[in-house]
């Protein structure tokens, strides 16, 4: 049986991959406003976007660029009021 940390990457793969609906697109703004390959989108919910980072490294330094990326966000998706970020384990 798969995990469900399995589970949700392959849901996250998918919507990442174009295909997936509003995830998919706040993923692809992500990509570019973050310029980070180690994270991902992984929630939108009341305002607060999850984003998993890979590493804890990566983790602080999202958490440093915090206000700058939301700001850059908000400029497609006014909806994201708040961004929480978590390291995905493995």
């Amino acid at each position: 049986m798969d995990s469900i940390k399995d589970i949700v990457s392959g849901i996250i793969g998918r919507l990442s991959s174009g295909t997936g609906g509003p995830l998919a697109d706040i993923q692809s703004v992500w990509e570019r406003v973050s310029k980070d390959r180690g994270s991902t989108v992984a929630e939108f919910k009341n305002g607060c976007l999850t984003i998993t980072a890979d590493t804890s490294l990566r983790l602080v330094k999202l958490n440093l660029n915090r206000e700058g990326l939301l700001k850059e966000l908000q400029k497609e998706f006014p909806s994201v009021m708040k961004l929480n970020f978590k390291v995905t384990t493995r």
